[in-house]
């Protein structure tokens, strides 16, 4: 029997052939991209589904001082676990994301997970997993991903840079920042941000960018139509969002449900 699961956890669930090291290896950079993602999610996409040898890398992950377990609650009060990176785990998650041919500007960044929205972030990871699997099965190749306080960052340092020669200067920066990360503008000149950004190139070399939102039940109509409008990739983050998005004739083929952890048993198990 424990033979058998040795094997199993060598292909994984998903059929592959992945070694136990280069799942870890993946895993860590996902979580640096993302900032926080959660137990169960990051068990399904890099180890096959298996709660063992998830178990497994996590325990050696904070043995060494890489990454922290939080405990945050969904909403419909279920519990659920997130993990995030520590500054060591920062910087050994740099290190593998250029190793495995992402952006050398590729922000890895220590995340303060806070419970109360970690259900949210960790439906970020979610839609940008689905998203990159569209990409990926296409032959593109994801070089980069933006979380939206990096774009917003980015464009606040410029438009603040230009507003000591005034309003309008400050503003025409930050269109002409928005438009260079390619972000849509709505009519009231106000800068649409996604929840992340995903840059990748293309089979034929031609690079491109997909913009991703989470949408929570709570999110306003109007909000959400000028997103959509704008091209992101919606992505119902619960069944009130996935309503929501019915309701505005946004459904299934332009998006998605993203069923996660607060929607399922919570990863209880210990080694």
């Amino acid at each position: 029997m424990r033979n058998g699961h040795r094997r199993e956890h060598a292909a994984g669930r998903d059929g592959g052939s992945i070694s136990f090291p280069d799942r870890c290896a993946g895993a860590l950079t996902d979580i640096g991209v993302h900032g926080a993602v959660s137990y169960r999610d990051l068990a399904e996409v890099h180890f096959g589904g298996h709660p063992l040898t998830t178990r497994r890398a996590v325990n050696a992950w904070i043995r060494d001082g890489l990454v922290e377990e939080h405990a945050a609650t969904g909403p419909k009060g279920n519990p659920f676990k997130v993990l995030s990176l520590t500054p060591k785990g920062v910087a050994e998650a740099r290190k593998l994301a250029a190793e495995r041919g992402m952006d050398p500007r590729q922000e890895i960044r220590l995340a303060r997970v806070r419970p109360t929205e970690a259900a949210h972030d960790t439906a970020i990871h979610r839609a940008c997993r689905i998203e990159r699997k569209r990409l990926e099965a296409s032959g593109a190749a994801v070089r980069r991903v933006r979380l939206d306080t990096e774009l917003k960052s980015r464009i606040a340092r410029a438009s603040e840079g230009a507003r000591k020669r005034g309003k309008r200067a400050a503003d025409t920066e930050r269109h002409r920042i928005a438009r260079e990360l390619g972000l849509p503008i709505d009519e009231d000149g106000r800068v649409l941000y996604p929840d992340a950004q995903i840059e990748y190139e293309d089979a034929d070399g031609r690079t491109g960018r997909v913009n991703v939102e989470a949408v929570s039940g709570s999110y306003r109509e109007a909000a959400v139509r000028a997103k959509a409008a704008a091209g992101f990739a919606m992505h119902a983050n619960g069944p009130a969002a996935a309503g929501l998005l019915r309701r505005l004739g946004l459904g299934s083929e332009k998006g998605s449900w993203l069923r996660g952890p607060a929607d399922r048993d919570p990863a209880t198990v210990e080694l």
